[in-house]
């Protein structure tokens, strides 16, 4: 057996597609799951581990049309944030068809970036073209990679960051105060940063609700990001269970299964990203979409695949 090959977080960011090439592969990817269904790709499965919130996740995913299958291994460890480590700590590993291990690599880049890439697929295919705030609620990781996608998608005139902890906000406002030409600033309240938001990130780690219907004014688009469990949410029943509210799920099975948001609201999810994608949505300028982004396997298995790609070119000149 030949030695495996392993790419480190560092080469994971060195070797990492451009942004529009991943957007374009993740687009591609998103309407091959949703609308010719060729991606086989089961719901993760999740262990608990026993007195804690942490949790140990595997995502699998075969993608014919590339030529590989994978799987992402995931450690979910909430505590780690008091700690200063990711709350996400994981694996990928890249095979072909034929069964070949191609390569393994740590997932924390592409986890924080095809999140990221959906979120903005999705607002690119919902929001106003003209959005020109927009609201980020939550500090971390998601935040960062929310801030970069977006922005290289809209002409934001102001980008708004709240988080419960306001020094947590201050400190990425620092770390990205030259990201683009606009306004990045931190807010007192969730309300604050939400005011006339055309698009609103919910990017939290919160297990209650921390936006709600009078946070989001009419026509705006919201995706929500940080919940990925049926006992964790981030978006209140009013909002949820709005008639002027459109929900568009990454995966509609998913998000039946996994979303606290939709769980425990009862609410009743109307699309599917990868058929908005295809097949534009119409709407009423004042209805507010919501995309609920819980991430699927196949989105990890292809970027894995670019950077695989990658790595192979860059030999084939050496």
């Amino acid at each position: 057996m030949s030695k495996l090959l392993h790419f480190c977080a560092e080469e994971v960011t060195r070797l990492f597609p451009p942004f529009l090439v991943h957007l374009e592969a993740l687009k591609e990817t998103m309407i091959e799951y949703s609308v010719k269904e060729s991606i086989v790709q089961p719901v993760r499965q999740q262990l608990t581990v026993p007195n804690t919130a942490d949790r140990f996740i595997s995502m699998p995913a075969c993608v014919p049309s590339r030529g590989v299958m994978g799987i992402k291994v995931i450690c979910a460890v909430p505590s780690n944030k008091e700690k200063c480590l990711p709350t996400h700590l994981g694996c990928i590993q890249l095979y072909g068809l034929t069964g070949e291990l191609l390569c393994q690599m740590d997932a924390e880049e592409i986890t924080a970036k095809r999140t990221a890439i959906c979120s903005a697929l999705a607002s690119k295919a919902l929001a106003n073209p003209d959005s020109k705030i927009l609201a980020v609620i939550g500090a971390g990781v998601q935040a960062e990679s929310h801030i970069q996608a977006l922005s290289q998608l809209f002409n934001f005139s102001e980008i708004r960051v709240w988080n419960r902890t306001k020094s947590r906000a201050e400190k990425l406002v620092r770390e990205l105060h030259d990201v683009g030409n606009f306004n990045l600033c931190v807010s007192d309240t969730v309300g604050s940063a939400c005011s006339d938001a055309d698009i609103v990130c919910t990017v939290t780690s919160s297990s209650e609700p921390v936006l709600f219907k009078d946070h989001v004014k009419p026509g705006a688009h919201v995706n929500v990001v940080g919940a990925s469990s049926p006992t964790t949410r981030e978006v209140g029943d009013d909002l949820m269970l709005s008639d002027n509210l459109v929900i568009v799920a990454d995966c509609l099975n998913a998000i039946k299964l996994e979303s606290g948001d939709v769980i425990q609201s009862g609410a009743a999810p109307h699309h599917e990203l990868g058929h908005v994608l295809h097949f534009p949505l119409s709407r009423d300028p004042d209805q507010i979409t919501l995309f609920k982004n819980l991430g699927l396997a196949c989105q990890d298995v292809v970027t894995a695949h670019l950077i695989y790609k990658q790595y192979l070119s860059e030999s084939t000149r050496s």
